[in-house]
């Protein structure tokens, strides 16, 4: 039942209470709608989880010696075979105006090539819990730069997150106890850099993305886009990765490829169902599930200084967050 036709029915009960057969329909819509709202906490769940869990598996293929490039160019490859499965099931042309390559050009690079590569070299030397929370602060990148374009206005509650999100960064930096290794600090650029390549991306999608793409498009689009930036890349530095052993690690890339596609198209579909803000909080779950699986899975212990900056960076992500319009 939609949920239009659930507040309808809610808000005749509250001004006429009626029959007991009109009040036993306003508790079964009331039912229906707690349980839309049970299984909309449940999809952001599930998304947030699969979303965390890339990190994983990115970690399990990184360990195993394969050269940061040659594992994008692989699950760039993966990833745009799936996708292209997906439009032509789904019969969805991808546009190939000028304007539209132009559009994939640069969100393959900022979205998938320069990230993927970043993203691995970082996993090679640090645990998945740091990288999930340095990488959290692309919510809080964006919204710098969407200040700078003027697409959001400076409100000192949102501000005052963006300074949480930076000292959180530097906990992870400054103190000498804070990485097991106080040289390690140095690599902390790369997820910072990530992120701000995952920024420019969102930026660039909001003022510059055609008209009439949807979202599955974009990443088909992004994704064909990446895999032709890094065929040249890969082949000068001579660094393909082998596939076709069906181990662990190919097993791992399959999953990382089928959850990072699943999760965005999640996203997708519970924004619409759901709204911006409410889908917007798959960014805490996100982060939390990378420390924890990061523990879980790899045995990862973290000393005070990091808890301390997982704490602020998700208080930072609270007020940066979008926030329901009146009216809406």
């Amino acid at each position: 039942m939609p949920l239009s036709r659930i507040d309808a029915i809610w808000d005749v009960q509250s001004r006429w209470p009626g029959p007991g057969i009109f009040r036993g329909a306003v508790m079964s819509a009331e039912k229906i709608r707690s349980n839309r709202t049970t299984s909309l906490w449940a999809a952001l769940a599930v998304i947030g989880l699969a979303w965390g869990s890339t990190q994983i598996f990115s970690k399990i293929i990184v360990n195993a010696g394969h050269h940061p490039i040659g594992i994008s160019f692989v699950s760039t490859a993966f990833g745009a075979i799936v996708l292209v499965i997906i439009l032509a099931v789904l019969r969805r042309p991808l546009p190939f105006s000028r304007p539209h390559l132009i559009f994939y050009a640069v969100c393959g690079a900022t979205g998938t090539a320069l990230p993927h590569a970043l993203g691995y070299t970082a996993l090679q030397e640090l645990q998945v819990g740091i990288v999930s929370i340095v990488i959290a602060i692309v919510p809080l990148m964006t919204l710098v730069g969407s200040l700078f374009f003027g697409l959001e206005r400076a409100q000192p509650t949102r501000l005052a997150g963006l300074l949480l999100g930076a000292i959180a960064v530097m906990l992870l930096v400054i103190p000498d106890t804070s990485l097991p290794d106080p040289d390690l600090a140095i690599w902390i650029a790369l997820p910072i850099l990530t992120s701000l390549s995952y920024t420019i991306e969102n930026i660039y999608i909001a003022k510059a993305q055609p008209a009439g793409l949807d979202p599955m498009q974009i990443m088909c689009g992004l994704f064909i886009a990446a895999l032709v930036m890094l065929i040249p890349v890969v082949a000068v530095t001579d660094t393909w990765m082998p596939v076709g052993r069906w181990d662990d690690v190919e097993l791992s890339l399959v999953a990382m490829t089928f959850a990072h596609i699943g999760a965005y198209s999640g996203f997708v579909w519970l924004i619409g169902r759901a709204g911006p803000v409410f889908a917007a909080q798959v960014a805490y779950i996100v982060t939390l599930s990378g420390v924890g699986l990061g523990i879980i899975v790899f045995g990862e212990t973290h000393s005070a200084w990091v808890w301390l900056s997982l704490v602020l960076m998700l208080a930072g992500l609270a007020m940066v967050q979008p926030r329901e319009r009146a009216g809406a």
